[in-house]
């Protein structure tokens, strides 16, 4: 059972520039007008109150639906509405959506702000949310389905997998069983999809293909790499013995330094004991200035403890002093700025009443004009209607005018009175503070000069530190030191130790290298292996890419036949445009393709605008009958096309001529 969907009105108001216009619709309607005039604005209007976007789907946050002035500024205020009324099978569907200013007026200012926008719904007058309209409209016909039948160049400027999925489904949904039905290459592929798609196992054998190729092309490299670090193999034997001799060196020399170790040791523990003693003679030098310091300072603290405390206790009250005037000048700054606030806000609360006030009267003065023909409520032109209601509309929105100012004015009045009321008080406030810390400051001056008085009937002496040349202990560790240290001058003799160590290196490293060459023989063992175990790897590999081309030709084979039926099928169920799933390579292969050709040959793609439009409405004759839905067609530019290609659909022709203002017929 089919859907027929045809517009037979459509309103705007305030949309792109229209400030109101109807048009009626037959099942053929042509709208005629010269560029800018509105043609595309009607096929924009009716995709917009759909689904909220122009014809090519941008929303109405992206294109300009708000109507702007001579300067190109948009007027503000102003409601943007579309109504279509819609026949859908034999019953009558309004559809209305308004797209709104948002204005609001700020706490404390007097001007409005636009906040933001707002969109509201109508079904048949009813008002709905945006989730149930969106419910409504998809009930009529889907967002996507509805492009594909309402555009002739919607669908043929799809992306080629998107044609194929859906030319695929007007095919009847042809499986692979199908086609692998008597060839058994075929079965045993489909035998191994276990649930999985087609194009998944080719994504796979493409993705493992991938991955043993790279591995392939790494291999020669690799096994290169491994012939360049596997050394030329030595002479083992001889290697093997002159390591013997080195080791017999190694060990007459290690026997040499130890004796030689073990005679300059007793000299060296002489030479720690005479240290240790200098150490200690240092230590008593340190303790000695640090007890004579100590006790120089002791005395000198006695001598002027009671000019230290008086000095002490001026400088922490003057401390007290600086901390406390500075907390109380903030406090009263604090306080005198919230009153300059207050004053300030106190000046626009007056400035805002005489406003009201002169607003009042000049609304009070007003008085019925009977010649006026706009509503003063709601700003729009009355229609036909009696005298008495025109005046009567005009008293009500003066009362309610005169209310509100009213209203406004005893708020700003309160709050006139809370502001002057907060500014006695703190004018208060501020005067009792200034005298509290005039009072603090008199009595820490007072207390100060006294200090002051204090200190200087105790003058303070200088301090003078002892020097370590007065003290007779210092003076003669000092000595001690002198004598020990001469005694350190002579060393113990290492010449021997040193030459000795020297010479057991030298064997050593030549030990090291001898090592290092014989074990040059696990090193090409180990390399020649990891060749032949990497020639190995590059066999296995070539087998399983080998495997899995095979497969890859399979599959591509089996989709190739399964194409080759849907194009064969599809192609019956259009009467003047056929499909090519594949299109020629340069090398004489095909790859995966959807090309739209003309009853002439040509590819859609190298037609006229003509030719476009009839292919494209070829194509959505077909789609309305394959699902069984009927919606309006809209053809841009129709003044271009001689003969329109037939359609069992409402049709609607744009056409451009030189009217400047638009005429439906």
């Amino acid at each position: 059972m089919s859907k027929k969907v045809t517009i037979k009105q459509i309103t705007l108001v305030n949309f792109k520039g229209i400030k109101s216009l109807t048009v009626n619709f037959g099942q053929v309607t042509e709208i005629r007008g010269a560029n800018a005039t509105g043609k595309s604005t009607i096929a924009d209007a009716f995709n917009w109150v759909l689904f909220g976007k122009d014809v090519a789907g941008n929303s109405d946050s992206k294109f300009g639906i708000k109507t702007v002035d001579f300067t190109g500024k948009v007027i503000e205020k102003l409601d943007h509405e579309v109504t279509a009324i819609l026949d859908i099978d034999g019953e009558t569907a309004e559809l209305r959506r308004v797209y709104s200013e948002d204005w609001v007026t700020p706490r404390g200012k007097a001007e409005s702000e636009l906040k933001g926008h707002t969109t509201s719904y109508f079904y048949n007058g009813v008002p709905l949310k945006e989730s149930e309209y969106k419910i409504k409209i998809n009930s009529i016909i889907d967002e996507d389905l509805f492009r594909m039948l309402t555009s002739p160049l919607y669908f043929p400027r799809l992306d080629w997998q998107v044609q194929r999925e859906i030319l695929l489904k007007i095919a009847g949904n042809i499986t692979l069983e199908e086609i692998a039905a008597g060839r058994s290459e075929f079965s045993e592929l489909l035998a191994k999809l276990s649930g999985k798609s087609l194009a998944e196992i080719k994504a796979e054998i493409s993705a493992r293909k991938k991955k043993i190729k790279e591995a392939l092309d790494l291999i020669p490299a690799r096994i290169d790499e491994v012939t360049r670090a596997t050394p030329v193999a030595p002479d083992y034997k001889a290697l093997e013995a002159e390591k013997t001799e080195i080791e017999k060196s190694i060990e007459a020399t290690e026997m040499a330094m130890r004796n030689a170790a073990e005679s300059a040791r007793a000299e060296y523990e002489t030479q720690a004991e005479i240290q240790r003693e200098i150490n200690a003679q240092k230590n008593i030098q340190s303790q000695v200035i640090f007890n004579a310091i100590q006790k120089s300072k002791e005395e000198w603290n006695n001598r002027n403890a009671a000019a230290n405390e008086a000095r002490a206790k001026l400088i922490s009250l003057q401390r007290e002093s600086e901390s406390t005037f500075a907390m109380r000048s903030r406090e009263i700054n604090a306080l005198k700025n919230d009153m300059e606030s207050r004053k300030s806000r106190l000046k626009e609360i007056e400035n805002r009443i005489e406003l009201k006030r002169a607003d009042w009267f000049y609304q009070n003065a007003l008085q019925y004009d009977p010649s006026n023909s706009i509503c003063p409520a709601c700003g729009q032109e009355y229609p036909i209607m009696q005298a008495e209601a025109k005046k009567e509309d005009f008293e009500k929105h003066k009362a309610e005018s005169l209310r509100k100012i009213t209203e406004e004015g005893q708020q700003l009045t309160d709050e006139k009175e809370i502001l002057t009321a907060d500014i006695e008080a703190n004018t208060k406030l501020i005067r009792e503070s200034e005298n509290i810390t005039e009072k603090e400051k008199n009595d820490f001056t007072e207390q100060i000069k006294a200090l002051q008085a204090q200190t200087e009937a105790n003058p303070q002496e200088p301090y003078i530190e002892p020097t370590p040349e007065e003290i007779p202990e210092y003076v003669k560790a000092t000595e001690q030191i002198d004598i020990l240290s001469k005694q350190l001058e002579t060393g113990p003799a290492t010449g021997d130790t040193i030459e000795l160590t020297s010479k057991k290196k030298e064997l050593t490293e030549q030990s090291d290298e001898i090592k290092r060459q014989l074990g040059l023989k696990a090193i090409i063992e180990a390399n020649e292996n990891r060749k032949a175990e990497l020639l190995r790897e590059e066999k296995d590999l070539a087998r399983q890419k080998a495997d899995l081309e095979k497969q890859e030709f399979t599959a591509d084979s089996l989709v190739k036949e399964q194409m080759n039926e849907v194009e064969r099928r599809v192609n019956l169920r259009f009467k003047s445009v056929r499909f090519k799933m594949y299109s020629p390579q340069i090398n004489g292969g095909e790859k995966p393709d959807c090309i739209l050709i003309g009853p002439d040959g040509a590819k859609f793609t190298d037609t006229n605008s003509a030719e476009k439009i009839a292919m494209g409405l070829d194509i959505i004759n077909t789609l309305c009958e394959f699902n069984g839905v009927y919606a309006p067609v809209f053809i841009d530019n129709a003044e271009g096309i001689n003969r329109i290609f037939p359609v069992n659909s409402q049709l609607i022709k744009l056409i451009v001529t030189q009217d400047k203002e638009l005429i439906i017929k």
